[in-house]
């Protein structure tokens, strides 16, 4: 079964096994859009696994509390331990990194939370990963290539679905170009359009409001 994107007029379906990359400016509303990709999973029953290198841990379970997050997995790289409350409720599913840099560590929990879910014989697993660009600020292309290249080539043989984030205007045609190509599909987010490409030719004009994208028409 394939993964809704969580816009009902969108119309728009991923197919199991598809690694999408997510490119807009830091205004676009690509971080309300892969947020809210998370949430449609969560609202399905379907596992979700959310990488950070962003934002504190604190935060993401803010995200996504209005869900039920028994199936949620959280790896975070910028957050650790002894920023939470002893009594913190979600720490069973939450997986602390030292830096962007440690990429095996990264790829380590990922592959920890989907043998957990597998074991929970949970049918559909979607991730996303915020940001590519960040990591692309503590390693060099080739390092990143590498590394993206397993999780898609895992993501692939889990029949799952993973969004990658990338910010625009940061980096060069090469780097974009390099990492694309590791996925079926690119969604672009810029001057109101959002458009796909790869596993769907869509394109909707849209704004953001109160941390929502809203669709032309809505």
């Amino acid at each position: 079964m394939n993964y809704k994107f969580g816009y009902p007029d969108m119309g728009i379906e991923v197919p199991p096994g598809t690694n999408l990359m997510l490119l807009g400016d830091l205004f676009s509303g690509k971080d309300i859009l892969s947020k809210e990709f998370i949430r449609e999973g969560l609202k399905n029953g379907e596992a979700c696994i959310f990488v950070s290198t962003s934002d504190p841990i604190q935060e993401t379970v803010e995200e996504f509390s209005d869900n039920d997050l028994e199936y949620l997995g959280m790896v975070n790289c910028i957050s650790s331990r002894t920023d939470l409350a002893p009594d913190f409720a979600y720490i069973n599913q939450v997986r602390f990194v030292s830096s962007p840099t440690e990429l095996a560590t990264i790829m380590a929990f990922i592959n920890e939370f989907l043998d957990i879910f597998r074991d929970k014989d949970v049918k559909k697993i979607r991730i996303v990963f915020d940001s590519v660009s960040t990591l692309l600020m503590y390693s060099n292309l080739k390092t990143l290539y590498k590394f993206l290249h397993v999780l898609t080539n895992t993501v692939k043989s889990r029949n799952a679905v993973l969004l990658l984030t990338m910010e625009e205007g940061v980096h060069d045609k090469i780097e974009i170009s390099s990492l694309q190509r590791l996925s079926q599909g690119l969604i672009t987010m810029a001057e109101g359009e959002i458009q796909f490409n790869g596993f769907s030719r869509k394109k909707f004009q849209y704004e953001t409001q109160d941390n929502r994208i809203i669709l032309n028409g809505d």
